[in-house]
């Protein structure tokens, strides 16, 4: 998991597990100031990314973050349903996860963080402390 972390630019990145949840975070300039929340090996990317923070289909959520040029992005991925709430709710759906797993992944295809998971198909909570390029980014998958 570090190689992918180097490899994505990250400054920083943490992954805690405690009580049976877990929780990584990760602080990067995401390229093209867009991230991707999906099953890795079978998301499909929206079609067309919109002015709209967030796009998405049955299997995957784009995410806009803070224009890279204008600094780092911090993106929290938790499946503790008593994690601090970053923001306002941005999203609220369901995922389609047949491998069982949640990736946040930039726009070159690589894992930034990943989330093992119980089931097909997983309830995702997207967070954003600005509706238009956000820099601390929450996602809650439970």
């Amino acid at each position: 998991m570090f190689e992918l972390q180097q490899a994505a630019g990250a400054s920083s990145y943490q992954g805690i597990e405690k009580e049976g949840s877990m929780k990584q975070v990760i602080t990067l300039p995401p390229p093209n100031s867009l991230i991707l929340v999906m099953d890795y090996e079978i998301g499909v990317v929206p079609d067309q990314i919109t002015s709209d923070l967030v796009t998405a289909t049955d299997s995957c959520i784009a995410i806009g973050t803070l224009a890279a040029p204008d600094g780092e992005t911090t993106i929290t991925l938790t499946d503790d349903p008593n994690c601090t709430v970053v923001g306002e709710l941005v999203f609220n759906g369901e995922l389609c996860t047949p491998n069982k797993e949640l990736a946040v992944c930039n726009v070159l295809n690589q894992r930034l963080l990943t989330l093992p998971l119980l089931h097909t198909t997983v309830r995702v909570k997207v967070f954003a402390n600005d509706v238009s390029e956000p820099d601390r980014i929450l996602v809650l998958a439970s």
